[in-house]
């Protein structure tokens, strides 16, 4: 007897060995997934679950955090460098003083808008950059004509007058009065003009805290008498001035006077201080900052620049390469963000990016290109990363080079805001708030442009150090993202990722009958497989994975169903290394 012969169906093995990270877009690749939770391309091609990260300290109220030689931190009020307190306590909690700024000029560490530093090889040296002097009301202030070094002019030997003094001796001077500009001269044989002229202003203490070659913003002065000239003069006091000599309860600073002059109404100012800033960063030895809005009580739209090499330093203009610098600008809209790049400052706002050329004050040149500019609130996301600036934008997360271009369309369609972000090893860390509310931490590997979603971790702060990337989140968790430091987490990490939807691109009357993984999963760990039909919502568990600690060709056996389409994903827990994924597809009959 012959019995018929079963013919076998035809089957093919499609094979994925090299995993692209999350896409989420409508039509991907194969290789990507649309979800993800705890993933890295550390290891890429594989597809990895991250490792434990390392928990450095738990702070009461984080402020802020950056990278030094050692890192420094903010908790509450108080400054933190290498996990110890530093002299700089007191700091503002007010709503109009927050957030904090980091920024570092050489060993000096500063924070603002407070605008307190302190010398992190010596914690002894620390102080406010701002200086603020008042006389009290009705105290005698006195105005006179001096030296360089602040000392009188000998009596009997100064003539004030229009007219030129008769027998003079050597040594006499003359104050000539008949110029609009009064011009000081000494007799030596002839009248000889001298090149500069000072005014000592003493009063208690006016002089405390300050130094040679401070620029100080003098105000309050004021003569009382009938003299219309001298009225001009001490009127032109009240500018921005150069300290040139200083003592305790007094100061020297370029100006003429016809007459000494004891101001005994109101109170004079005598400050140093800072601009209030939106953005601060360091470029070249000098801090540069930004404003939009209110300054002393005017409306700005300005980038500053302080003195060469003095961060106290932002009203100092003596005609020099150390000069500070500022400039007015024309663009709409307040400052979203400041990086330094490529040795140059560059100040963002939502539609364009102004960048400042040169190496001294005489010859900066701003220049402004019209782009898609940092993010409203997204300032912390301005990262450079391999030659590269990254930051976020209204439009997803741009790679400017000369112009942006957009690196996110695999994260999909939704808006990204209020981000912070860090960058090393050729590594963009991005935690930002997802259109739906939630938070997301992704990391772009910016060689190859593979994105990965690890937690819904919502970091204030990112702090590169001597090959580990620090996070600080706005719980007040400072983790080690590589787990270099710190105590490891006390629980396995756990994970998942699903891919796209698989089925379009089998043949009619084909459908996938099984799955091959290739995987290696720790002693601990273990993996689940889960299927989804058509889109239909509901995982069915289809196989569990225990780990050995062993690569090996892990057979999920699927139950056929016929179906459009459909979804697989992996969860578990424990370290786990995806080589590879085979789909095996049968041929299917027409019923």
């Amino acid at each position: 007897m012959h019995y018929p012969k079963l013919k076998a169906l035809p089957t093919r093995t499609m094979w994925t060995e090299q995993f692209t990270g999350l896409d989420r877009r409508p039509r991907v690749y194969d290789g990507a997934f649309d979800a993800m939770g705890n993933m890295t391309g550390e290891s890429w091609p594989l597809l990895c679950s991250r490792k434990k990260r390392g928990i450095v300290a738990e702070l009461e109220q984080p402020l802020g955090l950056m990278a030094m030689e050692k890192l420094a931190w903010i908790d509450g009020s108080t400054l933190y460098y290498g996990g110890e307190p530093t002299p700089i306590t007191g700091l503002s909690l007010d709503a109009d003083m927050l957030p904090k700024q980091m920024v570092s000029m050489g060993a000096y560490l500063l924070v603002f808008p407070d605008g307190v530093y302190c010398n992190t090889v010596d914690m002894t040296e620390h102080g406010s950059i701002n200086r603020f002097y008042a006389s009290s009301d009705g105290q005698p202030v006195t105005f006179s004509l001096c030296t360089l070094e602040g000392q009188d002019y000998p009596r009997g030997k100064m003539t004030v007058s229009a007219a030129e003094p008769q027998e003079p001796e050597t040594g006499d001077y003359w104050l000539d009065t008949n110029e609009k500009t009064h011009v000081l001269y000494t007799w030596n044989g002839e009248w000889i003009a001298v090149s500069s002229v000072y005014v000592r202003i003493a009063a208690p203490g006016i002089g405390r805290g300050l130094k040679a070659q401070d620029g100080v913003t003098l105000s309050g002065i004021q003569y009382a008498g009938s003299d219309e000239a001298l009225k001009a003069q001490f009127d032109f006091l009240n500018n921005a001035q150069i300290v040139q000599a200083v003592g305790e309860d007094w100061i020297v600073i370029s100006g003429v006077i016809d007459q000494n002059y004891t101001q005994t109404a109101g109170c004079v100012r005598a400050d140093r201080k800072a601009p209030a800033m939106d953005f601060v960063i360091e470029c070249n030895n000098r801090l540069w900052g930004c404003r939009y809005g209110e300054q002393d009580g005017e409306t700005v739209n300005m980038i500053y620049a302080c003195a060469l090499g003095d961060f106290t330093n932002w009203q100092k203009f003596a005609g020099t390469s150390q000069d500070s610098y500022f400039a007015h600008l024309g663009s709409d809209g307040p400052f979203t963000g400041a990086v330094t790049h490529r040795g140059t400052p560059c100040f963002f706002k939502e539609n364009c990016l102004h960048r400042v050329y040169g190496e001294i004050p005489a010859n900066f040149q701003l220049q402004t290109t019209q782009c898609d500019g940092v993010n409203l609130g997204s300032g912390s996301t301005l990262v450079s990363a391999n030659g590269m600036m990254y930051y976020l934008s209204a439009h997803g997360v741009q790679r400017f080079d000369g112009l942006p271009e957009c690196v996110s369309k695999a994260l999909g369609p939704d808006k990204l805001s209020f981000g912070a972000a860090g960058a090393m090893n050729g590594k963009y860390y991005l935690s930002a708030r997802e259109a739906e509310g939630g938070w997301s931490l992704y990391v772009l590997d910016t060689d190859k442009g593979v994105w990965h979603r690890q937690d819904d971790a919502r970091a204030l702060a990112f702090a590169p150090l001597n090959g580990e990337m620090y996070m600080l989140c706005r719980n007040g968790t400072l983790y080690a993202l590589n787990g270099m430091a710190g105590a490891p987490e006390p629980d396995a990490v756990t994970w998942y990722a699903e891919t796209a939807e698989m089925g379009y691109d089998a043949p009619e009357h084909h459908y996938l009958s099984r799955f091959l993984l290739r995987m290696k999963l720790e002693g601990d760990a273990e993996c689940r497989f889960l299927v989804q039909y058509d889109s239909d919502g509901i995982w069915l568990e289809r196989g569990t994975l225990s780990g050995n600690g062993k690569t090996g060709l892990r057979l999920i056996p699927i139950v056929p169903r016929r179906c459009q389409h459909m979804k697989i994903r992996l969860e578990g827990s424990g370290g786990m290394q995806l080589f590879g994924i085979a789909r095996v597809v049968s041929e299917g009959s027409d019923g």
